[in-house]
């Protein structure tokens, strides 16, 4: 089997993660990019533009579950025993893909769980920070993909999220920007080859395939 899944970007935080035999999705930001066929529907945290998709999702696939934190849960309680409530450092498991959950700050609102996400299948590890601030302890373990949001205010701006690279142990992951809101990815990106040695930064196109990393 090949490890490494396909990663779609679908706009502001969504990611679609596949293989020949699994889909999960991450933040839909709104109908479309949760009108996908898959297993797992896993969102940061509460807010709407994370789980705008969701409904679209669970209907569309009845065997579907939803993941997220207690707020999450709460909200799409309607599914029932269909979601699955997450904390601050579990895991769960299913068919051959692992996932970890690590609670990172939100920007703003007090209250918010914000839970980044590890997730590995095989060798390959994608790490998802949601609306972070702050990165304390993130991600839980190496990594070939890490999307960060640069947009600031509900997330960190640009210079936190350089300042949380540079920390970052070799080997690097690649970086994808996401969340960027009125920022520039591509400057964004530009600013991290220039400042880190060896990093690999590259600016997702919505609804393409992520390309360009290992």
């Amino acid at each position: 089997m090949n490890d490494q899944p396909r990663i779609t970007f679908l706009g502001q935080s969504g990611f679609l993660l596949e293989t020949s035999d699994f889909t999960l999705l991450i933040d839909p930001t709104n109908k479309k990019s949760g009108d996908y066929s898959g297993d797992l529907v896993y969102c940061t945290h509460e807010h709407m533009d994370h789980v705008g998709g969701v409904e679209v999702f669970m209907e569309r696939n009845p065997q579907a579950i939803l993941l997220g934190s207690e707020n999450v849960t709460k909200k799409f309680s309607i599914y029932g025993d269909r979601t699955v409530t997450c904390e601050d450092g579990g895991t769960f498991e299913k068919s051959q893909w692992h996932l970890e959950f690590k609670r990172l700050r939100h920007g703003f609102f007090k209250g918010v769980i914000n839970l980044g996400i590890v997730v590995t299948l095989g060798e390959f590890g994608f790490a998802h920070c949601g609306d972070a601030v702050s990165f304390d302890g993130f991600p839980t373990s190496p990594v070939n993909v890490l999307a960060v949001p640069i947009g600031g205010g509900f997330a960190a701006g640009p210079g936190k999220a350089l300042n949380f690279i540079q920390q970052l142990s070799e080997p690097l992951p690649t970086i994808v920007p996401m969340h960027w809101v009125f920022r520039n990815p591509r400057g964004f990106c530009k600013k991290v080859t220039e400042t880190v040695p060896n990093a690999n930064c590259i600016v997702p196109t919505k609804g393409e395939p992520l390309k360009g990393f290992d």
